[in-house]
């Protein structure tokens, strides 16, 4: 039978108490600017595969607690490149502060694989990814709720083949 060691049992048990503390104090340490890799993401799946006329204007929320870091906010679009028949969906965006503000810019996504070498397979194995940073190294000045408000400007009204798009908001070092 094999002796317990209780030194090493000791080691063990503060060594999983520090990692539990750590990953369990990041968002409140974030406020300290301890965590950087901050990050929250919020997805918009599409019924039926189709980027339709109604949604058109999408709206994605997120909160800001640390005005002292810089951020990148990203979408990122799944799509079936079989079923779309789009090479490229312009975008409209408005990025809504929480005191009143607005700060706008328009970009694209690129959907040809050729074209765009950052587009990459997506999780699930089967479908692609394009992501583009709609709002680079952008400094949020305020402490509350941001909006962002993505605008389709793609000449169809529905655009089947997309299974979602997320908006990406994180910490830039």
């Amino acid at each position: 039978m094999k002796k317990i060691n209780f030194q090493h049992v000791l080691w063990m048990v503060v060594a999983i108490l520090l990692m539990a503390s750590t990953m369990t104090s990041c968002d409140s340490i974030s406020k300290k600017r301890a965590c950087r890799h901050w990050s929250r993401s919020y997805t918009h799946h599409f019924p039926n595969t189709n980027w339709a006329f109604e949604e058109e204007v999408l709206e994605f929320s997120f909160d800001i607690e640390d005005t002292t870091q810089f951020y990148d906010v990203s979408l990122s679009l799944i799509f079936d490149s079989s079923a779309v028949t789009l090479t490229d969906i312009p975008l409209s965006l408005t990025l809504n502060t929480p005191d009143g503000m607005q700060a706008m810019s328009k970009s694209h996504f690129l959907l040809n694989p050729r074209t765009n070498s950052d587009i990459k397979l997506a999780e699930d194995g089967k479908n692609l990814e394009a992501t583009v940073v709609v709002f680079p190294r952008r400094k949020l000045k305020s402490v509350g709720t941001y909006k962002l408000v993505v605008y389709r400007r793609a000449e169809k009204a529905d655009n089947f083949g997309f299974i979602s798009l997320t908006s990406t908001v994180k910490v830039v070092k």
